[in-house]
Formats: structure tokens, C-alpha cells, sequence
């Protein structure tokens, strides 16, 4: 006799342009007062129901000719990765998981609250997030 389980998958919600501007606005002004957030990340954007976060990670081996890169470097040094993902549930950020990019590039979520408490987290654990 085989067990079936059932598991349930939610999809990040489709924003509106009203929600990413308000959305935007909001992780703004909370990287600007985090003394953490507002040196490391580089870069918001909103995509897919998901808020990503992108940092500069510079790159030693910049001035060696032997090294090729598959993307442009960022004023020469810098290389852009993702630092952090919020996936939204739902338009005003009630629902939503802070999530963590593994070296394989498969995202782990972390925690699940609302936006708030996702940016706090983020701010809160350098040891997932930097």
C-alpha cells in the first residue's frame, strides 16, 4: 500500500504597477536606515512577484589577462550577485518569505512573515546574507 502525500506549492502573486512602486518605495527607504543593507546592497529589483537584493562582490583576480569572464566587469573589479529574495504571497507584502541563494543557485527560504520582518531578518543575519 503506497502513502500519497499532499503537498501544496503557492505562487508568488502577479503585482500590479501601483504595488511594485509602493513596494519599491517601502525596501528603499528601509536599505537607506539600515547601516548594514544601505553599504552592501547595490541594487533592488522587483521581478516576478519577488524582490531581489544585489550586491558587489569585487574580484581579485581583475588585473590578470588569463582570466575571462562570462560578464562584463563592473568598473573593472566588480562582479554583481544576487544577495537576497523576498517572494510576496500577496500585493501589500502581508505574506512573504525571506529566501537564500545557495552556491548551486538554488533558493532556500528562510523565513516566512510579513515584509517588514523579512527586511529585519535580512538585516539581522549577515551569516546567510552577505
Amino acid at each position: 500500500m503506497s502513502k500519497e502525500i499532499w503537498t501544496f506549492s503557492q505562487q508568488p502573486v502577479k503585482l500590479t504597477q501601483l504595488s511594485k512602486e509602493r513596494l519599491r518605495i517601502k525596501v528603499n527607504k528601509f536599505i537607506a536606515s539600515s547601516e548594514r543593507l544601505k553599504n552592501e546592497v547595490n541594487r533592488m529589483d522587483i521581478r516576478a512577484g519577488r524582490i531581489y537584493l544585489y550586491q558587489l562582490v569585487e574580484q581579485y583576480t581583475a588585473d590578470r589577462v588569463d582570466v575571462e569572464y562570462i560578464r562584463p566587469l563592473i568598473d573593472g573589479k566588480y562582479l554583481e550577485f544576487p544577495m537576497a529574495r523576498i517572494t510576496l504571497y500577496d500585493q501589500d507584502g502581508i505574506k512573504c518569505t525571506a529566501d537564500w541563494i545557495r552556491h548551486t543557485g538554488q533558493w532556500v527560504s528562510l523565513t516566512e512573515s510579513n515584509l517588514d520582518e523579512c527586511l529585519l531578518f535580512i538585516e539581522e543575519n549577515p551569516q546567510w546574507f552577505n
